[in-house]
């Protein structure tokens, strides 16, 4: 056997099946349509959680939902569903109107997200313990 046969072959049979599974969508995030689907996914992750008021970043792609009993649930993507964090007590970090949450997961990436209005309010909300 040679080389083309040991490295290149194989090589060109991975970048195939990478490209086929971009191509059928494998790689795509969901995005939230509006506060209403941030509240459903979070009241249905969390138990005895009753949304309130939910805040959605500008790429739709993370929400902060407020529920009655004081918690803030951090919604965002895995893949291509959603992942639910009772967020308070995150790290935080605001730029303006940009919130950084880092919660204390060392798999859970920061999460950036630009709101439109009230990142002061959301972020005094993550640093108060539930």
């Amino acid at each position: 056997m040679n080389w083309l046969t040991l490295i290149v072959l194989p090589g060109a049979g991975i970048a195939l099946l990478v490209l086929l599974a971009r191509w059928l969508g494998f790689n795509t995030q969901p995005v939230l349509t509006g506060p209403d689907e941030a509240r459903t996914i979070a009241h249905d992750a969390l138990v005895a959680f009753h949304a309130e008021q939910a805040a959605i970043g500008a790429d739709a792609r993370a929400a902060l939902v407020a529920g009655r009993d004081g918690r803030v649930a951090l919604v965002r993507p895995h893949g291509d569903r959603w992942i639910v964090r009772v967020a308070n007590g995150a790290r935080v970090t605001r730029s303006g109107d940009t919130l950084t949450v880092a919660l204390d997961e060392p798999l859970f990436a920061p999460v950036q997200l630009k709101l439109a209005n009230n990142a002061a309010g959301w972020a005094a909300r993550l640093e108060a313990k539930a």
